[in-house]
């Protein structure tokens, strides 16, 4: 091989291996590891299942059956978690995961973009907010332990195989998906039908497989069944506080997040075209037809499969390719010197995905209006609009500092309480703009001072970087420490006893005490899968709402410390909780308020930082709270 191929061989790996830093680092930075938190919660659950089928069959949430049956995860957390305690395996499978992830989308964006092109919409995908559908719950690519990014990794590597025309390693890359998480990986067939239908309208004709998919639905073979079932009224009425299921009980943020995806989508479709334009135009009608079906399927007819399958998980795939899109765009710009278009393009994002309602669209407009604008009309007015819109970007990251040192302050400067280096980075412009300011740096560098950068720059900020990943505060870090130790409150608990933990955590009952959970809102995810479940949580949602009520107003931040420390859930609202009347009660109740009742025990956290008790949470008795004669008390705060 000549020298000059091998010098070019190791500028072209040196360069890979620094970009490939850069953007994990920042994936890394800004997605930190919260714990065991949100789904991952009931993942760790079916994996304990898997473990200790004896000690939480009859939890709320598989006493009726769960979503489990349909993902080999449960089986493999089960597996690891006779090899590594459930913190550290969780934690490990997370950090995993979003590597398979980055390293997913890069072999499909490597697939479908030019060379430079596809590092910028890589960037875009994994710095970007990955939020989709209902904002306030799902994102792509989770920072927690699910196997929704893990099947949505083999769905990329899907895109990536059949874009390279590799149709065997398409279709084993989404059988893996459907294995780990079927209703993403369905999800994503809609994208992937409609890039088919795009390169060759006879796919059209797998519209004919209703028909006998309808066929099996009149036979009754499940789960088909159900795509001629109806919800009862009692059973639709809980699944509405699923807000996410229902495309009518979506918020205007929502939409809003939808509206971006799509505008963007058509803009990259009008105007780069290309490979690219066509898997974004596909994703994008995928999405749509996943909301439309949901739409029609879900909130008119109530029809129980389509509720299940949650057809609108589509836009995940819409989201993922309209990130990707936003960096194509901003690279296209960069390179035609057009300042005016990328800060308008900014813009139009922050506004989006920002608290103001529709004047994104305004944005929206003028960017589509400047790139039809006359040159000569442009070149005068480049100057002045670069420094008009700068300036607003600046503005809106003024605003965004000045609410997060707020809140900063609130924590009395704490890091631990608040990350606000992390708080600071999720600003879209920054989280974007820092790795693309350093590639543009490091493309105008001198090769002999790439290597310094790399030893001396990217090598640190990536040990930094994983040093700052792990984003758990100290209570989370502590209980997480506690796993399976149901003798933590000193006392005793019987394995088949199950509790009632207020305010909500089934960490604390599933992993530190290793018991059931009598009720946790988190255990109704599955009553969309079960009626059954939707049912019996009704039931016992009942008998401990006013429990929550008044626990809910105890937290609440206009109660001065002195009410705070005061506060406590009445004596009858306790003892409606353990009444053995209408079903089974709890058989204990753990609270963090003081109450006169008599405690089986306590257990105090300790502020690392300030070395007072953090929380103190204490374990009640049904039995103990029922035979208990209380003094009058003061009524507790009402909401």
């Amino acid at each position: 091989m000549p020298m000059h191929d091998n010098h070019s061989s190791m500028r072209n790996l040196r360069d890979a291996f620094a970009g490939a830093l850069l953007g994990i680092g920042m994936m890394l930075l800004l997605r930190r590891y919260p714990g065991i938190f949100h789904d991952a919660i009931l993942y760790m659950g079916q994996g304990l299942m898997q473990r200790w089928p004896e000690t939480f069959g009859k939890d709320l949430f598989f006493a009726h059956g769960s979503q489990a049956s349909y993902t080999i995860m449960p089986w493999l957390l089960g597996k690891g978690f006779s090899i590594a305690p459930p913190p550290i395996a969780m934690m490990a499978g997370a950090f995993c995961s979003m590597l398979l992830f980055a390293g997913s989308a890069w072999f499909a964006l490597r697939a479908i973009l030019p060379e430079r092109q596809r590092y910028w919409a890589w960037l875009g995908a994994l710095c970007l907010p990955s939020i989709y559908g209902v904002v306030h719950i799902f994102s792509y690519n989770e920072p927690f332990l699910t196997s929704r990014p893990l099947a949505e990794s083999f769905c990329l590597l899907c895109v990536g195989w059949l874009a390279r025309k590799r149709w065997l390693a398409a279709a084993a890359c989404l059988s893996l998906a459907a294995l780990f998480h079927p209703l993403q990986a369905i999800a994503a067939t809609a994208t992937l039908w409609a890039w088919a239908v795009l390169q060759d309208r006879r796919w059209l004709h797998a519209l004919w497989l209703i028909l006998p998919v309808v066929a099996l639905a009149l036979a009754g073979v499940a789960p088909l069944d159900g795509l001629l079932l109806r919800a009862d009224a009692g059973w639709f009425k809980e699944l509405t506080y699923s807000r996410q299921v229902f495309v009518t009980l979506w918020s205007i943020n929502d939409f809003k997040n939808l509206g971006l995806d799509v505008f963007v989508l058509l803009t990259v479709w009008r105007s780069l075209k290309g490979v690219f334009g066509l898997w974004g135009l596909a994703s994008l009608i995928g999405g749509l037809l996943g909301l439309l079906a949901t739409l029609f399927l879900v909130d008119y007819l109530h029809l129980v499969l389509p509720i299940g399958l949650q057809l609108w998980r589509a836009l995940w795939l819409t989201h993922f390719f309209s990130l990707a899109a936003i960096g194509c765009l901003l690279f296209h710009h960069s390179r035609a010197k057009d300042p005016v278009a990328v800060l308008l393009l900014t813009l139009t994002a922050l506004l989006a995905w920002g608290e103001t309602d529709w004047g994104w669209l305004l944005l929206a407009a003028m960017y589509i209006g400047w790139s039809l604008a006359p040159l000569d009309s442009r070149a005068r007015l480049e100057k002045l609009l670069t420094w008009i819109f700068g300036l607003a970007v600046l503005l809106l990251f003024y605003n965004h500092a000045s609410n997060e040192i707020h809140w900063f302050k609130e924590t009395n400067y704490r890091f631990d309480l608040y990350p606000i280096d992390r708080r600071l980075l999720v600003f879209p412009a920054i989280s974007l703009g820092l790795p693309l300011l350093a590639v543009v740096l490091w493309e105008r560098c001198a090769p002999h001072l790439k290597n310094l950068l790399i030893l001396f720059g990217l090598l640190p900020a990536i040990i930094a970087t994983l040093a700052l990943w792990d984003a758990r505060d100290s209570t989370q870090i502590t209980m997480e420490g506690k796993a399976f130790s149901p003798g933590i409150f000193g006392v005793s608990i019987p394995e088949d006893a199950q509790i009632y933990w207020e305010p909500e955590s089934l960490v604390g009952t599933w992993l530190v005490l290793h018991r059931a959970s009598y009720f946790s809102p988190g255990q109704l995810a599955g009553q969309m899968f079960n009626r059954d479940t939707a049912e019996d949580g009704l039931q016992r949602e009942n008998r401990l709402m006013p429990v929550m009520r008044e626990s809910l107003a105890c937290q609440d931040d206009k109660l001065t410390p002195v009410q705070r420390a005061a506060c406590h859930i009445s004596a009858r609202s306790l003892r409606q909780a353990c009444s053995r009347e209408g079903g089974r009660p709890p058989d204990y109740i753990v609270l963090s308020y003081p109450q006169q009742q008599p405690s089986a025990g306590k257990w105090v956290i300790i502020d690392p930082v300030t070395k007072s008790p953090a929380v103190t949470f204490r374990l009640y008795r049904c039995d103990d709270i029922l035979n208990h004669k209380l003094a009058a008390v003061a009524t507790p705060p009402s909401i």
